[in-house]
């Protein structure tokens, strides 16, 4: 039989009048006996010795663990041999935390587009359709009703004779981004500019009068996504023909007013989609705090943000949909910081790191600041920029 500490084994009639006590961790007798052999001994020498043995074993246990509860913890300052297999450099930095919002991104700026151009609507976009500057967004009498960019809507007709006005300087830079116009954009409708319309309408498969109808183009800010079209092929045009969006989508989030100073317009941030892809996105627009439902009835003031993705084909394949967004929020600028997984608690309530120096570990007592995201700022203590310190791993 075996046995997983000291068994003694019966002696054998040849050997002294002694017992034998095997290892520990050994099997009784020989590999062969069924256990019969293995017996306990209630008289004579062998009973001595076994006792002896037994008693020996104990006091060296009870000693071993007097040594160990008596033990002093260590000290700040005391150093050890052995130096921690897992190690990092206190650094100086900025201290800061992830801080994550939900936000809707979508096309913004949904709207009806159209113009007074008179006739039939013989041709629409498909929806999902981008037109920029100088493109076709339908046809009405089966001639196109062209978009250019600006601010100002189309309220007249343009012609030689018309009144001086910065729709005329607005017609004159599109007509120069196109490659008609080779002035200096301004507001009087000119001899040169009737050649540029010239040229432009001849490029179109217009006749070249060098007056621009009322309604053959349409000015937009930007250029725009079609949505839908409002008026069916056939119908009558001289209303609302489209409905457009921007073409680039935005993510719309609100914010608490004191992260203000992390989202500045310009700062970078991270977007989560749907699909689980994170995009970096672009804060593009903030606006003047505004009041907000709560959960509880109640009122938040909240900051309203718009971001923009820096790479608009990550989110090509949805509308409008949820998104995560983190922001990096300032706790604290330029402190020396450890990661928490290098503070051991000490006697008292204070805190320490085991600093690494040749070869060897000493316990730093260090007075601790603010926390985030597994780091901590250290304020008080002898602890330097670029010190080795021990790590939990």
């Amino acid at each position: 039989m075996k046995h997983s500490f000291g068994i003694l084994r019966k002696r054998d009639p040849d050997e002294d009048d002694q017992d034998t006590v095997l290892g520990i961790g050994g099997t009784g007798g020989n590999g062969d006996d069924d256990g019969e052999e293995e017996q306990r001994f209630s008289s004579g020498r062998g009973r001595r010795g076994w006792i002896i043995a037994a008693t020996a074993l104990v006091v060296v246990a009870a000693v071993a663990a007097t040594i160990l509860l008596t033990r002093p913890p260590a000290e700040a300052g005391e150093e050890k041999k052995a130096p921690p297999t897992e190690t990092t450099a206190v650094a100086r930095g900025n201290l800061t935390e992830q801080v994550r919002v939900t936000g809707k991104l979508e096309f913004k700026n949904v709207r009806d587009l159209g113009s007074p151009l008179a006739g039939t609507v013989t041709g629409v976009p498909a929806p999902g359709t981008v037109v920029g500057r100088g493109y076709e967004l339908y046809r009405v009498d089966d001639t196109p009703v062209i978009l250019m960019f600006g601010g100002l809507p189309v309220w007249r007709e343009f012609a030689e004779g018309m009144t001086d006005g910065e729709d005329i300087r607005q017609l004159e830079i599109n007509l120069q981004a196109l490659g008609f116009f080779d002035g200096e954009p301004d507001d009087e409708f000119r001899w040169a500019t009737i050649e540029a319309i010239k040229e432009w309408q001849d490029a179109l498969g217009l006749e070249d009068t060098g007056r621009i109808e009322m309604g053959r183009i349409v000015f937009s800010p930007g250029e725009v996504r079609v949505q839908d079209a409002v008026a069916k092929v056939g119908s009558p045009a001289g209303g609302a023909v489209l409905k457009v969006s921007d073409s680039t989508k935005e993510a719309a989030v609100d914010i608490d007013p004191n992260l203000a100073a992390n989202a500045p317009v310009g700062a970078k941030v991270d977007v989560r989609l749907p699909d689980g892809t994170v995009a970096t996105g672009t804060v593009t627009a903030v606006g003047a705090p505004v009041e907000r439902d709560n959960d509880n009835g109640g009122k938040t003031l909240k900051l309203p943000i718009t971001i923009v993705l820096d790479d608009p084909t990550l989110a090509a394949a949805f509308d409008t949909v949820s998104v995560s967004v983190t922001l990096v929020h300032l706790i604290a600028e330029d402190v020396l910081l450890v990661p928490v997984t290098a503070l051991l608690a000490q006697p008292g309530g204070e805190s320490a790191v085991e600093r690494v120096v040749n070869k060897k570990t000493e316990l730093v007592t260090v007075e601790l600041g603010k926390f985030a995201d597994g780091m901590v700022e250290i304020v008080g203590g002898d602890l330097a920029e670029g010190d080795i310190v021990a790590v939990a791993k």
